[in-house]
């Protein structure tokens, strides 16, 4: 495995960035492959829901309660399944990253074996911020706006600090809302805000590449006198390509977090001093007041 050691220093969002693309360069399989073990599981549930709307009308009618309540069981065993895979692939990719930047890279096993006895503060985290974010959007649109994005670094304050849920949220807007940079991206907010940007504009471009000849080749080829399911094999390529290709640019955005996470560390907490001391066998310089 490549050994990509970054400096601990501030960094600017044009740094973040930089440097994000290089840990993703030196370690991309690794990255890769903890995506694809998140989107294989939520690929698959995908497909057994699509199987199981077959049932909901047979020969024209309505199918009967029992069908109904077979696909209600399905959707929430999917919804459980995706959440349980999302959480686990974020734990276990945000580790991964955290450790090849402090200069320990580990492998996908010892990345997953730590998030382990975290897993629950993180689920339990991520569940109260999602229910604290759509209560404020129900309320009025701009706390519930506001919540989401003090809480964007509720996982890298678990994973990383292992906070539980509460504290976790309380941490995450805390740093949220320092102020680490200068002029424009002064507030923490301003820069996540366009990281994300960024990373979502990457997605979108992503899915794109892989929808759009797909799109062209099904309308195309459209044809009235087909059997419903004539495009079944092409729309199964199509999602296996996406996912492989949502695996490829997945890790991006969550490279960049972790990295604006510890950039906000060094910058208020002085974080490289007690990495610089511990690493020198000395007691760790305690946190900077701001």
């Amino acid at each position: 495995m490549a050994v990509t050691r970054l400096d601990l220093r501030p960094m600017d969002l044009g740094d973040i960035l930089d440097q994000t693309f290089r840990l993703y360069r030196a370690h991309f399989m690794t990255f890769f492959l903890i995506m694809l073990a998140v989107q294989a599981p939520v690929f698959l549930g995908q497909l057994a829901m699509q199987a199981s709307l077959q049932p909901l009308y047979q020969g024209g009618r309505t199918a009967t309660a029992g069908p109904v309540l077979q696909i209600m069981g399905a959707s929430f065993a999917y919804i459980v399944v995706a959440f349980l895979a999302v959480q686990v692939g974020i734990g276990t990719l945000t580790t991964a990253v955290s450790s090849i930047y402090l200069g320990d890279p580990i492998g996908i096993g010892e990345a997953l074996r730590r998030v382990r006895p975290i897993l629950g503060k993180l689920l339990g985290t991520t569940m109260l911020s999602a229910v604290i974010v759509v209560l404020g959007l129900m309320a009025c649109l701009v706390p519930g706006v506001y919540f989401a994005l003090s809480y964007l670094l509720v996982s890298e304050v678990v994973v990383i600090e292992g906070l539980g849920p509460m504290a976790a949220l309380r941490r995450s807007s805390d740093l949220m809302r320092k102020k680490s940079d200068k002029g424009f991206l002064r507030n923490n907010i301003t820069k996540a805000s366009v990281i994300l940007l960024i990373t979502f504009a990457l997605a979108f471009m992503a899915k794109m590449i892989v929808g759009v000849p797909f799109t062209i080749v099904q309308v195309m080829s459209y044809n009235p006198r087909h059997m419903p399911n004539a495009f079944a094999p092409l729309m199964l390529l199509q999602g296996i390509l996406t996912m492989i290709m949502q695996a490829g640019v997945g890790p991006i955005g969550t490279i960049a977090m972790i990295l604006f996470y510890y950039d906000i560390r060094i910058r208020k907490e002085g974080f490289d001093l007690q990495v610089l001391a511990a690493a020198l066998g000395a007691q760790p310089v305690p946190p900077v007041q701001t």
